[in-house]
């Protein structure tokens, strides 16, 4: 999905995961693809980068 459809999804702004692509903050982003210049998600990736990121709650 592109960068609009993944800031709705995640329900950050695309300035946001715009940041998190930026070479220093690329380890704390979210995997994309980037093919012909043109950024893309996996929906896959993004529920495995959100997943990382749960807060309290019972374990697995």
């Amino acid at each position: 999905m592109r960068p609009s459809e993944a800031a709705s999804y995640t329900g950050l702004s695309e300035s946001t995961l715009a940041k998190l692509r930026m070479r220093h903050k690329r380890d704390h982003g979210p995997r994309y693809i980037k093919i012909s210049g043109c950024v893309i998600y996996r929906r896959s990736d993004l529920d495995d980068w959100m997943d990382q990121h749960v807060v309290g709650g019972a374990g697995k």
